[in-house]
């Protein structure tokens, strides 16, 4: 018996994470069930950028590959994009310190 592969839609790197990667430009509306986890996007994002895939509030940390690389700047919703708009690296560029 043949089965159709599924196409994943979601990356997701740590049970700990409460991001995902997304691996396909996804729709507002767009409903992934994957992994035991469903999602309804939020926004429309694009290949390669971040989805929440937990609730998270303004001032928790962004969890991606189990480490913390920042910081929610506003309260973000489960299937909502996950970028520079309300994410705040915890870690400066070199660009930014003072020489």
């Amino acid at each position: 018996m043949y089965c159709e592969p599924v196409m994943r839609k979601l990356l997701f790197l740590d049970p700990s994470d409460n991001i995902a990667v997304s691996l396909a430009d996804l729709e507002i509306g767009e409903l992934i069930e994957q992994d035991g986890t469903t999602i309804k996007v939020l926004n429309k994002i694009n290949r390669g950028h971040k989805i929440a895939t937990k609730e998270i509030k303004k001032n928790d940390g962004i969890i991606k590959y189990g480490e913390r690389m920042g910081h929610a700047t506003s309260d973000i919703h489960i299937g909502e994009h996950v970028h520079t708009h309300n994410v705040l690296g915890d870690r400066l560029s070199t660009e930014q310190v003072a020489k």
